[in-house]
């Protein structure tokens, strides 16, 4: 009898394979006729009864073939789905429960579970919130590293428990690590808005923020994170990089700069004067906008780029009692409207938008902007011009050190060298030996309304003295107003502007006399200091 069974029932299978379906359904019958518990007859006979749209006459079918092998993880899924489609809701349920106690494909049985929590909440049952074990398993996944298994979970539950808002907040940091930045910041913003004292959330869009270089944003949402959870190290690491980006360390050292500081507030004594309209163009710690006000302005606007460093501003404004005599205005200098953010032309513009290589930060076109719409005629400029002057420099240790690697611990490093820059910025402890006068690369007229789209030329730098020569070293000079000025040349004084060295492919050996050729480059954004042509 069993070997008639098993030979029925694979004759069953078979004639259920190639879509014979009233052969498949003779020999199913036929083994139940013998065997009416026999599981695998039920259970397929159950499928073709329920692919012709008869699931009620197959239900009982699946219970069978369940009772008969509860090991059997096809019995349980089908049972599950048939229970589903006839709406029998709660048993569905019930049975679900059971089944995870039974060591089965749980992605399958999560697929059932997320269409059970769809139609019951339809129904307006569990409305809320999806299950428990959905929930468990998308964690399992996130912390698995498993992204794509969790995304694909987390998009299927945020679609149908849109309201949830622990699943959107999972899926934005899912969506970070995937790298699909965009969608982040949508599953993000979504998180924040369903729970604003989330801390994680918040955390979370800041970051996604940051990434897309929203950084005032950015800073604001992580100064709330840290606020609601001061110990979010995750906040705490993100700001400080955001706030880095904003402001350099740089920017202290400049704010320490007693020599600049000093030549700015003599210029600025000497050209603003009672009743002047002053604006200053980049105003960051609004020092220079403190001077003009000190000096007498009766108006000054303060323009900062950065909302984040604005803020800043304006704080420090009102805390030294300026306030009513500056006003911050949190846009670009070339988006300022005269008559709007502006009461009128300005009749004195400062600006401390210089890099070390002067144009670095944009001053031509920002100036070129500010001189055309925002000066009045006749008005004033500080600075109003500057210089960017170089030297053959000597192979100093400090150079060295900065610059390139030899022997370590023993160890030859040097090969380390060939793919390191040729241009670096360095702070020089010491004064570094010059084997050149200085040479005059380039002079710029901030006052000059032609916008300079290229500049090149060939300087020759004769040595004064023998050496080694790796390169050159770059400065600048500025004319502030009438006889102030400033320079930082290297050793001079303890500037923040560093200087700049360009180091030539090899070292020339030279006598005083000799003459090394150099190209110099020149745009509105950048100098450069390219090759070495000849020695003589």
């Amino acid at each position: 009898m069993e070997l008639y069974i098993e030979q029925t029932l694979q004759q069953g299978i078979a004639a259920h394979k190639e879509g014979k379906i009233h052969d498949a359904e003779r020999f199913y019958r036929a083994i139940l006729e013998c065997q009416p518990t026999h599981a695998d007859a039920n259970h397929n006979l159950g499928l073709l009864t329920s692919s012709a749209n008869k699931v009620d006459v197959a239900l009982p079918m699946f219970k069978i073939a369940l009772e008969a092998d509860p090991k059997n993880e096809r019995f349980w899924f089908s049972y599950i789905d048939a229970l589903i489609k006839e709406k029998q809701f709660d048993n569905a349920s019930h049975v679900l429960e059971r089944a995870k106690s039974q060591v089965l494909n749980r992605e399958k049985l999560g697929v059932l579970e997320l269409q059970l929590d769809s139609i019951t909440m339809a129904r307006g049952i569990n409305f809320e919130a999806p299950s428990q074990q959905n929930i468990n398993r998308l964690l399992e996944y996130y912390k698995n590293g498993r992204y794509g298994d969790a995304k694909h979970l987390a998009v299927s539950i945020t679609e149908q428990f849109p309201q949830h808002q622990f699943s959107w907040k999972v899926l934005g940091a899912l969506l970070i690590q995937t790298g699909e930045i965009s969608e982040a910041l949508k599953a993000n913003q979504k998180a924040v808005a369903l729970d604003p004292q989330d801390a994680e959330a918040r955390s979370n869009l800041g970051v996604t923020l940051k990434e897309l270089g929203r950084v005032d944003e950015s800073v604001e949402h992580l100064k709330q994170a840290i606020e609601l959870n001061p110990v979010n190290l995750k906040a705490r690491i993100s700001l400080d990089t955001v706030t880095s980006s904003i402001v350099p360390s740089w920017h202290f050292s400049m704010m320490h700069d007693e020599v600049r500081n000093n030549a700015y507030f003599d210029a600025i004594k000497l050209a603003v004067g009672d009743g002047e309209c002053v604006l200053d163009i980049g105003a960051g710690s609004g020092l220079l906008s403190l001077m003009a006000a000190a000096s007498g302005a009766k108006k000054v606007i303060a323009c900062e780029t950065s909302r984040t460093i604005a803020q800043a501003t304006k704080a420090i404004i009102e805390s030294n009692g300026y306030e009513k005599a500056i006003s911050v205005v949190n846009k670009h200098s070339t988006d300022l409207i005269v008559g709007k953010d502006l009461p009128q032309r300005a009749d004195v513009i400062i600006s401390e938008i210089l890099s070390s290589e002067f144009v670095g930060e944009g001053v031509r076109t920002t100036i070129l902007d500010a001189n055309k719409r925002l000066l009045k005629k006749g008005g004033t400029m500080i600075p109003q011009s500057g210089t960017i002057r170089i030297a053959l420099i000597d192979n100093s240790q400090e150079i060295f050190e900065k610059t390139s690697v030899a022997d370590v611990h023993g160890f030859d490093l040097s090969k380390f060298n060939s793919i390191s820059q040729s241009k670096f910025t360095p702070y020089l402890a010491d004064k570094p030996v010059l084997l050149s006068n200085s040479e005059d690369a380039f002079k710029i007229n901030l006052y000059d309304s032609s916008e300079v789209v290229g500049e090149e030329k060939v300087i020759k730098l004769k040595a004064n003295q023998g050496g080694l020569c790796v390169g050159l070293i770059q400065w600048i000079w500025v004319h502030l107003y009438k006889e102030i000025e400033y320079e930082n040349k290297p050793g001079e004084n303890n500037s923040h502007w560093r200087t700049p060295v360009y180091l030539f492919d090899e070292p020339v050996a030279v006598q005083a006399g000799d003459v090394i050729e150099v190209k110099a480059i020149l745009t509105n954004d950048y100098v450069w200091f390219c090759q070495v042509i000849n020695t003589k």
